[in-house]
């Protein structure tokens, strides 16, 4: 019958996995009588054979019987088609004939040690070039699999470095898809514990530290002086992994660390920092999350005319899946007349409630829904962008969906700030001005936007500022105007208040000023003023929670050094200004309250990248600790420090009126907090005083031992004699001389 019939029948008689024998095996689950199921087959061989020349004949040679019956055949044979013994040696060189004899040789001698071994390296036949693989078989599975553990990533020669990998795995090596898929073992992954290190009992923060190769989370423990560590990749170093390979990040809410890794990103939560989700991108250079947590877009550097149509990806946070993938904008939202493919980051902006995405062309703000990602529609139910002509940036709200648009300038259209409400696309207010350079400020809590406009001569020469205050939440925005003659070098918005700071320098560069300004209940005023005594100064930082602010001297992103020259200082509630200490950090570039507002961080890190630039921050790089009122807690250097940051809090779930209760009553709940730091501090000195009772208690046991020993030896050696011998010689006498004085003298009429 194998003469005759095809290869597959031959397979089939053979027992191998051949078309009919599956179809064989799908005829004998059907719940089928052995008559019908002799009938299906023998139809199944009819099909297959009539189309061949001789297959009449065939037939011929064929019963027409019902034959046995199914269930005394016997079952096919399942051949064994493992190879447990054998590895496959890829990279290796490509050697013509005259040179394959000297590469088994040399291959000999590689895998000798590890038993006897048959081995094939297959050639091409058209080049007659050997494949650049061998087969190695072992005597046992125990050596084959030692050899794939030792000879994997052996270094030949400069140009060729082994890859081995077990004959078993080939297949599924082969035929593995161009694209990485990453395997999930869960749909999602719980978050009940991601806020749980908020309840530690000693309302601690938590800081993160990526130097040299370390990637590192603290306790910022003041009772210890020093912080704490949380958790340092242990975990990872155990299983010989590498944690993070690149960067790393905090999430908005810090409910994630972000590791960046050649096939992508990583993110770990929970108290024990596990691996949650994996975000297959290879090269990521820039992630952006949503204010809520809900998506991360990643970005791979490339370039806008590389015609990569995934060089964005943006992913579900909790289920790991791509939910959008396009090319790199050619113009980011800050500067949009910057020249395109600068490498500005973000390219992209979220709104406050994550709801909208929104990217940028020279002409056009194109707003996508992230419910599918699609263009938001206009009123005609069009999906278009907003079009704006002499487009320079956008900026969100960062409490509402509305966006502040600023064009400039051109021809006869003035430059003019527009702003849209979406996704109505209903504009808001807009303001146009002429022969002006601006900027656009957002307050923190969307309540007011300043437009900081310059004006400039004929000869573009800067003149007066003026500073436009947009009242947001009142009816038809009003606007309030504040005039700046000097030049302004900065504008910043306290945090959570209704003030702001301005920096201020003449024509010349000297005097420098900071002015503070309040948006009162009609106008808005100037309520304080300071001469900074150093034009060094070049930023404000105000804290989360407002009031206390940081004057300081920082490098710019540029390349510029600075001073490192901090200003600790605060308004009160009755807009007094106090400056509360001065200090400095040389060449600080990084400056970080805690999300609570009692700490700050300044710290010198340098580029991750190996470059020059970095260079020059290396001999200083290092972070400080500082309380609110510039009391200097830690200063710790750190070769090759990279980041430095405090953890970000999540959005409180109380109310509006319960927080403003705790803040009026905050002394009568701090009493409580009050109670365990004294406690604390108490607990410190007595395992203080422990620690040196026990030190000094065994020096002092050292020192009697001591003394016994000498006073063993005294007789023995006639050391008493000779020290008496010798005070004798030098004639000295002992005398006791006691002197008084008078301190001073107290008088107190005590009345009868």
């Amino acid at each position: 019958l194998k003469a005759f019939l095809p290869d597959w029948a031959g397979q089939y008689a053979l027992g191998g996995c051949s078309c009919l024998s599956a179809r064989w095996r799908a005829a004998q689950r059907r719940p089928q009588s052995a008559a019908a199921m002799s009938s299906h087959i023998w139809q199944l061989l009819e099909d297959e054979v009539e189309d061949y020349a001789e297959g009449q004949d065939l037939l011929d040679y064929m019963s027409e019987g019902d034959g046995e019956d199914f269930d005394s055949l016997e079952p096919p044979v399942i051949l064994d088609e493992s190879f447990p013994s054998s590895i496959v040696i890829c990279n290796l060189p490509k050697v013509p004939p005259t040179k394959y004899e000297k590469l088994m040789g040399v291959l000999t001698k590689v895998i000798k040690d590890f038993g006897p071994i048959d081995k094939i390296m297959p050639k091409n036949r058209e080049t007659d070039l050997t494949e650049g693989c061998a087969i190695v078989t072992f005597k046992d599975k125990a050596s084959a699999d030692s050899a794939a553990e030792q000879l994997d990533g052996f270094v030949l020669d400069k140009s060729h470095t082994f890859k081995v990998m077990r004959m078993d795995q080939f297949d599924d090596i082969a035929n593995r898809p161009d694209e990485f898929v990453p395997q999930r073992t869960l749909t999602s992954y719980s978050r009940a514990d991601f806020r749980d290190w908020l309840a530690d009992r000693r309302c601690r923060e938590q800081i993160l530290l990526r130097y040299q190769a370390e990637t590192e989370i603290y306790w910022h423990d003041m009772m210890v002086g020093q912080p704490v560590l949380c958790y340092g990749g242990e975990r990872e170093k155990a299983q010989k992994k590498v944690w993070c390979d690149w960067r790393v990040e905090w999430s908005p809410w810090g409910s994630f660390i972000a590791t960046f890794h050649q096939q992508g990103i990583a993110l770990w939560a929970g108290p024990e920092f596990t691996k949650k989700v994996r975000l297959p991108h290879p090269n990521t250079k820039e992630i952006l999350f949503s204010p809520n947590e809900e998506f991360v877009l990643l970005w791979n550097g490339a370039d806008p005319g590389s015609n990569d149509d995934k060089a964005v990806r943006i992913f579900h946070v909790l289920t790991g899946q791509c939910v959008r993938s396009c090319r790199t904008p050619y113009l980011p939202p800050k500067d949009a007349q910057i020249a395109p493919g600068a490498g500005e980051w973000p390219l992209f902006a979220w709104s406050p409630d994550a709801k909208f995405i929104a990217e940028c062309t020279d002409s056009r703000v194109l707003v996508r829904d992230t419910d599918n990602f699609e263009l938001v529609p206009d009123e005609q139910g069009k999906r278009n962008g907003l079009k704006f002509d002499n487009l320079k940036s956008f900026q969100w709200s960062p409490k509402d969906n509305v966006i502040a648009v600023w064009t400039t300038e051109k021809d006869n259209n003035p430059a003019r700030l527009v702003l849209v409400e979406i996704p109505t696309r209903k504009e808001l207010a807009s303001r146009s001005r002429t022969q002006c350079e601006a900027e656009v400020h957002w307050h923190s809590q969307g309540d007011y936007l300043c437009l900081q406009v310059t004006k400039l001569s004929k000869t573009k020469k800067r003149l007066a500022t003026n500073l436009e205050i947009f009242r947001i939440r009142e009816r038809s925005i009003p606007v309030d105007i504040v005039t700046i003659e000097d030049v302004v070098k900065g504008f910043f918005w306290e945090t959570k208040g209704n003030r702001f700071a301005v920096l201020t320098m003449d024509e010349q560069g000297h005097k420098p000023r900071l002015l503070i300004f309040r948006c009162g209940a009609e106008k808005t005023e100037a309520i304080a003023g300071f001469d900074l005594p150093s034009n060094s100064f070049n930023s404000v930082v105000w804290a989360p929670e407002g009031q206390y602010f940081i004057v300081a001297s920082v490098a710019s992103a540029s390349g510029a050094s600075s001073s490192g020259d901090l200003l600790f200082a605060c308004l009160t509630q009755s807009n007094n200004l106090e400056i509360l200490h001065k200090d400095e950090h040389y060449m600080l570039n990084t400056i970080q309250w805690d999300h609570s507002s009692r700490y700050v961080i300044t710290a010198v890190t340098q580029p991750i990248q190996s470059d020059m630039g970095g260079y020059k921050y290396s001999m200083e790089a290092g972070y400080a600790i500082w309380t609110l009122q510039g009391r200097n807690l830690l200063r710790q250097q750190k070769e090759k420090l990279y980041g430095v940051s405090w953890r970000p809090h999540p959005p409180s779930m109380l109310s509006d009126a319960k927080q403003n209760e705790i803040r009026k009553n905050i002394k009568q709940y701090s009493k409580k907090y009050d109670a365990m730091d004294d406690q604390a501090k108490e607990a410190a000195r007595q395992a203080f005083r422990r620690e040196r009772e026990s030190k000094l208690n065994a020096f002092l046991e050292i020192l009697d031992r001591l003394k016994d020993w000498k006073a063993e030896r005294m007789e023995e050696n006639n050391w008493a004699e000779a020290m008496e011998a010798f005070d004798e010689a030098q004639g000295w006498t002992q005398e006791e001389q006691i002197i008084e004085e008078q301190l001073g003298v107290t008088e107190e009429l005590i009345a009868g």
